[in-house]
């Protein structure tokens, strides 16, 4: 079975749950969390392990970006996402 590549753009709530979910499906595959530049160097325990960018062109192949961002930012992020084929 071919796993879906999956990157998370932002790490707050709505981050931290999609992370939980990514990691309990089976057909899904985390490459990926992509946080602010400044928050690169916070330590959450539960990205132990997991790659963390500030630039989502840094995790590779990524077929689906979940948006957890402020909602108004999300305009924004996903037109960028869609022009790079996610």
């Amino acid at each position: 079975m071919t796993k879906v590549k999956v990157a998370i753009v932002g790490y707050g709530n709505i981050g931290k749950y999609s992370l939980q979910a990514v990691k309990a499906s089976k057909d899904l595959e985390l490459v990926g969390v992509v946080r602010r530049a400044e928050s690169l160097g916070k330590k959450s325990p539960e990205l132990e392990g997991v790659k963390v960018v500030a630039n989502i062109d840094d995790l590779g192949k990524v077929d689906v970006a979940i948006l957890a961002l402020p909602s108004r930012e999300i305009p924004a992020a996903a037109k960028s996402l869609i022009e790079k084929g996610i």
